[in-house]
Formats: structure tokens, sequence, C-alpha cells
């Protein structure tokens, strides 16, 4: 390998790097982000953590969102909060059906935050421990077609974010730097 490229330790814990259960809420931890209840912490990130989160509405409306929400030891940061900002125009442009929609945005108790629709079902984290656990799958044509149907589906969202272009046309010139298991 060479000098630049990042190489994983290979004695890190896959566990770790694949683990997207989602956890209860510490006692400490908000439950409300303006109009959104916070119910789970899914995942935590390099910019934010995103949560299982509810709207409520009249007559016992209920509708499941994923709330993204700068750290708030970034949300001091003026470059930071920008990048978010940016993050949330680019994404609220991007309509595809392999890419998560972007619902709402804003600002509330003094953080930021992005919605995006919440899709019930597995991640690829979830999918590669399943694998761990049943090796004699990675043989089978079934999973041959379950892998390729998976990069064929990621790669059309990709393809929808880095063909996206602004109101005259241009492109945006868009890449995806977080990729991963979890996110897909």
């Amino acid at each position: 390998h060479g000098a630049d490229v990042p190489v994983m330790d290979a004695s890190a814990e896959w566990s770790d790097v694949l683990d997207d259960t989602p956890e209860q809420l510490d006692e400490h931890e908000v439950d409300r982000l303006g109009r959104y209840v916070l119910c789970r912490r899914l995942a935590d990130g390099g910019m934010g953590t995103v949560y299982l989160a509810k709207a409520e509405g009249p007559g016992g409306f209920e509708r499941a969102f994923a709330i993204k929400r700068i750290h708030p030891h970034l949300a001091r940061r003026k470059d930071l909060v920008e990048m978010f900002l940016d993050e949330a125009r680019l994404s609220a442009r991007i309509h595809h059906p392999n890419v998560c929609s972007t619902v709402d945005f804003g600002e509330a108790d003094g953080t930021w935050f992005l919605a995006m629709e919440y899709l019930l079902g597995e991640s690829l984290a979830s999918v590669v421990r399943a694998t761990a656990e049943t090796p004699e799958l990675l043989g089978s044509e079934r999973w041959r077609g379950l892998v390729a149907r998976l990069v064929a589906d990621a790669a059309e969202g990709l393809h929808a974010a880095h063909e996206l272009t602004d109101e005259r046309g241009r492109p945006l010139g868009i890449v995806h730097r977080d990729v991963s298991p979890q996110n897909v």
C-alpha cells in the first residue's frame, strides 16, 4: 500500500465499525427538538448524531423521521455550521428512490438539525454482520444477486447526487464522502 493510503487495522473490531443498533437516549439527552420527539439514538458521526424521532400532530397524528443534529461543540464553529447548511441545501434537492429524502431543516433549542424520511429496514452493516454469522450464504446464487442489487441501487442513488444541477442546469459537483455500511 502507498504511504498516503489509509488502511484499516486488521485488529479493528468490526462490531464497532458496523454497529448501527438503535440505543435508548441517555437521561441527560434532550428528548425533544422543536416539533420532533427524539425516541432513540441511531448513530453518531463526525458532524452529528442521528435519532429516530416522531412528529406529533392533532388527533393523534404521528410520523417517524430520522433527525440528524449537529454536535453541540461543533455548532459553535461558523465554518462547520456552514457545511451543515450546505448539506441540508444540497440533500433537499436530490429526489431519487434510492436516496433518503430531506424533509425539514432548521434550528431549535440552539442547535441545527436536518429531518429525513425514516426508512424502516436493514442497513448494509446489519447484512454484513448476518453473513459473518452464516458464511455459507456467501457462495449462494441468491446472495450474489442480493449483493449485485445492493451495489446497483447504491450506485444509482450516488449517480443522482453526482448529476445534480442548480436552477440553471449547471452541475453542482456533489461527491458523497460518507458512503459506509451504516448509511446504505
